[in-house]
């Protein structure tokens, strides 16, 4: 079993990579209207949905495996063994078992503290993007500095 979980996980890892990629890639233009038909971005805007459930449930189980697993490998008899059966369930039944899982469990853990993410995030992306102008100020001054550079 410690060679199953990590091959499952590489693999639905992957395999989200992979469906998101083709979501997120426009649908062929019509040959008429030069423009993807009505259908096609219905399509596209429902795998959307269905790739972004997926991200949401992965990354919620990654931080769960990544804090918890230890504690609740302790505890629980055939933990590795449930824990592949659920990495091959979000496998095998992709988005139409993830959307179930985030409508019915995550989102109603989340919904109440939305507000707070969204402003949490806002100002990580505010600050985030000043120290990053901030760390590069030094580096502008050693690349000036630099022997056999010219400006």
């Amino acid at each position: 079993m410690p060679l199953v979980v990590p091959i499952l996980r590489v693999s639905v890892l992957f395999l989200n990579v992979w469906e998101t990629f083709k979501t997120v890639k426009l649908p062929r233009p019509n040959r008429s209207t030069g423009q993807p038909s009505v259908r096609a971005m219905t399509k596209r805007k429902r795998d959307m949905k269905g790739c972004l459930s997926v991200w949401i449930v992965w990354c919620c189980f990654a931080m769960y495996e990544a804090t918890l697993d230890g504690i609740v490998g302790i505890f629980v008899p055939f933990y590795d063994e449930i824990k592949a059966l659920f990495l091959l369930f979000l496998l095998v039944a992709r988005a139409r078992g993830a959307e179930p899982i985030y409508l019915h469990v995550l989102r109603p853990l989340l919904k109440p503290y939305v507000p707070l993410l969204d402003s949490m995030l806002e100002a990580t992306a505010l600050f985030g993007g000043f120290f990053v102008m901030l760390a590069s100020i030094p580096i502008q001054y050693a690349r000036s500095w630099w022997p056999g550079r010219k400006a």
